[in-house]
């Protein structure tokens, strides 16, 4: 779709623009099926692309450009690609934080948001940076197989412990779409994460009265509930609202669904 943004559009009526997290895409979220895309009413038009570096779309050797105030950009220009004035923006981690960035970047234009586990940040955010900086080292190393190799024997320390056998099994079929990125767009990936955080409590309040979705969910290291409450703290016009177990967790889509509807 987007030229050099792999994309894909379906249904009409209000749309809502999603953005996946790092290093997963399209294809590995169509596996987790964590969102119930598949389920969507045809009344949303829902846009889903990989972003930058990832799945079939361009990738750069340069970290900056993976920082998040740039893939902001990007979903703006597939929004004018596609004709959109206004619409929804959305996302997981790394694009709930390309979403809220892009809220900033366009602010009429963006009517709404909903930010899926948004990713450790501010004071917090210096320890995963880290964590990304030895990672794309690792990267180059290893290459994808590698990577997948040690994020399958880490699996049991980074899900929530109430997520059960099958959620693990599917997080664990994902793992051999890493295989496919070249050992330097791992590498440029993941230190542009390290460069990355979310905008500054001062700059967030300037989205106070935006309608804001905020959904997270427990004994995530890497998205600590934390930041999910700092945001709803910023933004008084936002709802929170938090997955303790399997059962809650699987009722985020129609969340998401009803959100969207009612804007």
């Amino acid at each position: 779709m987007s030229g050099w943004l792999e994309a894909r559009v379906c249904g009409s009526g209000q749309p809502f623009i999603w953005a996946h997290g790092l290093l997963t895409s399209m294809q590995a979220e169509d596996i987790l099926d964590w969102f119930g895309w598949g389920s969507f009413p045809s009344t949303i038009k829902l846009i889903r692309y990989n972003a930058r570096g990832h799945g079939k779309s361009f990738a750069s050797l340069q970290p900056r450009d993976y920082c998040w105030q740039n893939l902001a950009q990007e979903l703006l220009q597939l929004a004018d690609q596609l004709g959109l004035s206004d619409f929804i923006a959305g996302g997981a981690s790394m694009g709930a934080s390309t979403a809220l960035y892009a809220a900033l970047q366009a602010p009429q234009r963006v009517k709404g948001l909903i930010l899926v586990s948004p990713p450790t940040a501010w004071h917090r955010r210096k320890q995963q940076a880290d964590e990304y900086r030895r990672s794309a080292w690792l990267a180059f190393l290893l290459g994808g197989r590698g990577l997948a190799w040690l994020a399958e024997r880490n699996l049991q320390g980074s899900l929530p412990g109430w997520m059960g056998f099958a959620q693990r099994e599917k997080v664990k079929r994902t793992l051999p779409l890493l295989n496919r990125y070249p050992r330097l767009t791992l590498w440029a990936l993941l230190r542009g994460a390290a460069m990355s955080d979310l905008p500054s409590q001062e700059q967030i309040r300037a989205l106070a009265e935006k309608p804001i979705l905020i959904l997270a969910w427990t004994e995530d290291p890497v998205h600590p509930v934390e930041t999910a409450e700092e945001l709803h703290r910023l933004l008084p016009n936002s709802q929170l609202w938090v997955a303790h177990d399997e059962q809650a967790f699987r009722t985020i889509p129609a969340r998401m669904i009803e959100f969207i509807n009612h804007l």
